[in-house]
């Protein structure tokens, strides 16, 4: 799979340190899609953009974490330098990924509203929480966490850059007034 110069990129995993001395990689998980990671896949390594091609050869998990073998390399110094870079694969089409699944990316920015229109602030970043992700939204005062599921979220309308939140009484301080 070649994803050409012009794909968007998502980091999916970021290398902790080698592993072993045959250039086994360390991979945090960050993607919420791991089979991606799979034998013959090519990925992207880099520190906030992708700028070194590999391929993997084979992937297991170990401790919680991903164990990459890339293809033409069996050297731990040759991954050395890789230490706390990002993998990155190119961004899935909005047509294949589930219904109601977002990147982080296509949220932060869009401007919370109640149903009514009332605006509430604005996302600045999509949080993994206990029971699941938390929308990160600022207001004027201050950060408010609020639970990414229904009924909570409305809805969601990336073109108007939109997200439609009915949230319980006492989440927003002006729910308190």
């Amino acid at each position: 799979m070649s994803a050409g110069p012009h794909a968007s990129w998502l980091a999916v995993g970021r290398i902790r340190r080698p592993h072993g001395i045959h250039g086994e990689l360390v991979v945090e998980s960050l993607t919420d899609f791991p089979e991606r990671l799979a034998p013959g896949v090519e990925i992207w390594v880099g520190s906030e953009t992708p700028d070194q091609r590999a391929v993997i050869h084979r992937v297991r998990f170990h401790k919680g974490d991903f164990l990459l073998a890339l293809a033409g390399i069996a050297d731990r110094n040759a991954v050395e330098a890789w230490r706390g870079l990002y993998v990155f694969l190119p961004e899935r089409p909005r047509g294949e990924l589930p219904p109601r699944y977002y990147y982080e990316h296509e949220l932060v920015g869009c401007r919370c509203v109640r149903p009514d229109g009332a605006g509430l602030g604005d996302v600045t970043a999509l949080l993994p929480g206990p029971g699941g992700h938390l929308l990160a939204v600022a207001t004027p005062g201050g950060e408010v966490l609020v639970p990414f599921v229904s009924p909570i979220v409305v809805r969601v309308d990336i073109g108007s850059r939109t997200v439609v939140l009915d949230p319980p009484r006492g989440l927003f301080d002006a729910d308190a007034l």
